[in-house]
């Protein structure tokens, strides 16, 4: 009876990044009629999703169910490059599986009496995040030295033992991800919606919605019975009660031809690089000498180019790259990517602002918007889905189908 009434409901989805996309499928995919409406395209410079480097690592998102969302991605991600590694079209293939290292100051990771406690083997608690006790991702946790001693098999174009050890870095964390190339990721997405019979597109409407009852407005003309509010940092403003919670966390990135830039390994003889040419590897760090928390350091290949960041920045608008954070991406560069920076130059750059959401991510039935009045001018409810941070890549899936159960449920009471 559910599947019945679900398939006679439609739902105004606001939003066409990655959460907003993403859940029109998975609304679409549970037989729900949808009206997609974004003021501009996916691929537009001010979509956050399009810059993004794409890779799934849970960061800067303060929710107690990213567990469960990061892992209900991880499990799509892995089965969607597993079957692209079928296909021939090289345009189609939007995934690619990485070695991600963390570079480390300290342990920090788990002791004697951790492994031998029987809450740790019990629940996985400890010092390690959850997320890293998935065996899917041969998480392990290193002293460089191993590290380096393990590269001697896998030829991972990493920075040398010495220039690592001298910038104080003891440990790392190293394991197996993916890397979502982000442009492609959100056309494929876009044009699986559009196969839909059952879906209204428009992406480039050139209006943003200055509030929920814009939205809720817009729905009954459009014959809708639910909002799906995806504006990511537009949310601030179309909600404005819950404005001071969403912080714009601002990113910079410089694009790097991943094919043709000139990379050489320092403190390694010219024999030793042609060794080490593997660069399927993402390398990050947040401390120390080579990065923090507001200024990270990190280097995500994403496709065709190189992505050298970052930043986190809370409540920073500049649009452009200062000249002194352009100074620093490059040092990330050479420091990181091993990038000789004489030789060769970057192709690109992008500046953009993560919805970070103090108070975690709202993915809820708005508390007015219910579908709790009687009163014919207010049956429309709205569902929020924002606030994700930097870990939209890593909880999209999981955060769509949230959106959908939360749809269901409010289905199966009518």
């Amino acid at each position: 009876l559910v599947a019945i009434a679900m398939a006679s409901r439609r739902a105004l989805v606001v939003g066409s990044g990655a959460i907003g996309l993403r859940t029109t499928l998975e609304l679409l995919r549970q037989n729900v009629s949808v009206s997609l409406r974004s003021p501009r395209s996916p691929l537009h410079p001010l979509t956050c999703s399009q810059g993004a480097g794409g890779i799934w690592m849970p960061y800067s998102c303060n929710d107690a169910r990213i567990d469960r969302w990061s892992k209900e991605t991880l499990d799509e991600l892995l089965s969607l490059h597993q079957q692209q590694q079928q296909e021939q079209s090289k345009e189609k293939k939007s995934i690619e599986i990485v070695s991600k290292i963390v570079l480390k100051e300290s342990h920090g990771g788990p002791s004697v009496d951790d492994f031998t406690s029987d809450t740790y083997h019990s629940n996985k608690e400890g010092p390690l995040p959850a997320w890293t006790h998935d065996p899917r991702l041969n998480f392990q946790h290193l002293t460089i030295e191993m590290l380096v001693w393990q590269n001697n098999v896998f030829k991972l174009r990493i920075p040398s033992q010495q220039s690592m050890m001298d910038a104080g870095y003891k440990h790392a964390w190293i394991f197996n991800t993916p890397v979502v190339d982000s442009p492609k990721m959100l056309m494929n997405m876009l044009e699986e919606i559009k196969s839909y019979d059952k879906a209204d597109i428009n992406v480039e409407t050139n209006h943003e919605y200055q509030s929920v009852e814009e939205m809720v407005n817009d729905a009954k003309a459009l014959k809708c019975d639910y909002v799906i509010n995806c504006t990511g940092l537009g949310a601030r403003q179309v909600c404005p009660d819950d404005a001071p919670n969403m912080i714009g966390a601002r990113g910079i990135l410089l694009q790097f031809d991943r094919k043709d830039c000139v990379r050489q390994i320092q403190h390694m003889t010219r024999e030793e690089q042609h060794l080490y040419q593997n660069d399927n590897v993402s390398i990050s760090v947040g401390e120390g000498l080579w990065g923090s928390t507001t200024e990270p350091a990190y280097v995500i290949p994403r496709g065709d180019i190189l992505t050298v960041g970052g930043s986190f920045l809370k409540n920073d608008d500049t649009q452009e790259i200062r000249p002194e954070e352009r100074d620093r991406l490059l040092r990330n560069a050479s420091n990181l990517a091993n990038i000789d920076l004489t030789q060769s130059k970057p192709i690109g750059e992008w500046t953009g602002f993560r919805p970070y959401r103090e108070m975690g991510i709202r993915c809820e039935v708005d508390p007015v918007y219910n579908g709790n009045d009687s009163s014919s001018s207010n049956n429309i409810r709205v569902i929020h889905n924002y606030g994700h941070g930097g870990s939209g890549w890593t909880t999209y899936v999981g955060a769509a189908k949230e959106v959908t159960q939360l749809l269901r449920s409010n289905v199966s009471r009518l």
